[in-house]
């Protein structure tokens, strides 16, 4: 279980807590050690941030930021002709994709039900028992008799007998 305390760390480390929680939070330290972790941790990650090399920003990089921010806020060149413009909210595209995604599940699977009805239904029982009888194998002999599959069988019948 976490110490909700934790929170508070780095704005008392920044001196951003109030006088009143600051003493409470000071008080709490010594007796949890979960706290007393992320104090650690907090102070270690501070003092390698305060050891890394500054860099200077390049010539103008303000200004094109600035720049670049003022351009995205701007309205749309092309607006509509009724001057209203589209507004599209970032929920909608991926929902109405995961929508479509669904739809066309169910008529698949709804098409293939109705084929499936279609193919068992369409055929009477009296055909379906005229296939199955045509696809029986009791129609056919071993073997022909006077054939060599006929008398190879009666040779090994005879030789299975004794």
């Amino acid at each position: 279980m976490s110490c909700p305390k934790t929170e508070l760390i780095s704005a008392y480390l920044d001196e951003e807590v109030r006088s009143g929680d600051r003493a409470a939070l000071e008080n709490h330290l010594p007796g949890c050690a979960q706290c007393e972790a992320a104090l650690l941790d907090m102070r270690s990650l501070r003092s390698a941030f305060a050891k890394t090399d500054r860099h200077q920003a390049p010539y103008g990089f303000t200004t094109r930021v600035m720049a670049r921010t003022a351009e995205l806020k701007s309205p749309s060149p092309h607006p509509l002709p009724s001057g209203e413009r589209i507004k599209v909210r970032g929920w909608f595209i991926p929902f109405s994709i995961r929508f479509a995604e669904a739809a066309v599940l169910l008529m698949v699977i709804f098409v293939g039900i109705m084929a499936g009805s279609f193919m068992t239904n369409g055929s009477s029982m009296a055909q379906t028992a005229n296939l199955a009888s045509s696809l029986s194998l009791d129609l056919f002999d071993a073997a022909p008799p006077g054939s060599l599959g006929g008398a190879y069988l009666a040779m090994t019948e005879a030789s299975n007998e004794k």
